[in-house]
């Protein structure tokens, strides 16, 4: 456990070690093809800029996450065509769901508005909250929204930078943001927001941890069977740092055995997918609970 917290505490640490070398990328960034559902339920098909990868942090500093990863927009910038010399500004309180497409892989990625509450220390959840467009990043009876926050080596240089360009093989993944809402929800809950965290804070995981089985409490308090499924959860430490080991000694096997004999690019990809997944896997349990459990 010690090693553990060691490596938590190093990686949320390194944004304050590497501030004075970071770069920025900021280049212009094409319009891209995007659909937008609006509010009103209306539809408009076109191009938008200032997208990449939605679930990647284009720029990652502690206590700066969501802005980092461009998910508090007020606007999109809007051309009906790639031609067009007149951009439109479409307030993000009209807009309901974006869905862009990436050219270069013709893969479809989501982002829908949601009102972003975080879970505080005496765990209850904030009454206001914040408005983000949260990247989709698993469909189901629960939602599961977020983005990777890495620290990447800069193109243009030697020092490592924030900044990311869509190269993920000089990256590394620092933590992934989760965000958990149901499909017809307006409101999302954070049951952690890592940004925020201090490394002291990582000395009293078990008081974080407490904020995990609150958020699915909140998510599914509509379901008294899926309640008894957190509360036996609770009850079982499921959020710990031994789950974490245990998921990361198991998916080492599988990682290890495809990444024998690839280097560069591609064991970087393979490093990433199940670095991603060993964050993302602690979610799944309970929403597969509840899918069990709802039906």
């Amino acid at each position: 456990m010690k090693k553990l917290m060691l490596l938590m505490l190093i990686i949320l640490s390194a944004p304050y070690f590497f501030a004075q070398s970071l770069q920025f990328y900021t280049g212009k960034r094409d319009f891209i093809p995007i659909e937008i559902l609006m509010e009103d339920g209306s539809t408009k098909k076109g191009f938008a800029q200032d997208f990449m990868l939605p679930d990647v942090a284009t720029f990652q500093m502690l206590g700066r996450g969501s802005k980092n990863a461009n998910l508090d927009r007020k606007e999109v910038k809007f051309k009906s065509s790639k031609s067009d010399t007149q951009v439109q500004l479409i307030p993000v309180s009209d807009v309901k769901s974006l869905i862009y497409t990436n050219e270069d892989t013709q893969e479809n990625f989501q982002l829908d508005k949601r009102i972003v509450k975080e879970i505080n220390n005496d765990l209850e959840m904030e009454s206001e909250g914040t408005v983000l467009m949260l990247p989709l990043m698993q469909k189901g009876p629960i939602n599961l929204y977020g983005y990777r926050s890495m620290m990447c080596k800069a193109n243009f240089g030697d020092n490592f930078s924030s900044g990311f360009d869509g190269n993920e093989d000089n990256c590394q993944l620092t933590y992934v943001m989760i965000y958990l809402s149901k499909p017809d929800e307006t409101f999302a809950i954070a049951p952690v927001d890592y940004s925020s965290l201090s490394p002291l804070a990582l000395f009293n995981m078990k008081t974080l941890y407490k904020k995990f089985y609150k958020a699915y409490e909140i998510i599914g308090a509509d379901c008294p069977e899926f309640l008894k499924k957190v509360d036996e959860a609770r009850q079982n430490d499921y959020f710990s740092n031994k789950t974490f080991k245990e998921k990361r000694k198991a998916s080492d096997i599988e990682r290890k055995a495809l990444i024998k004999g690839k280097k560069g690019a591609e064991a970087a990809k393979i490093n990433m997918k199940f670095r991603t997944a060993l964050f993302t896997d602690m979610y799944q349990k309970l929403i597969d609970d509840y899918e069990q459990s709802c039906k």
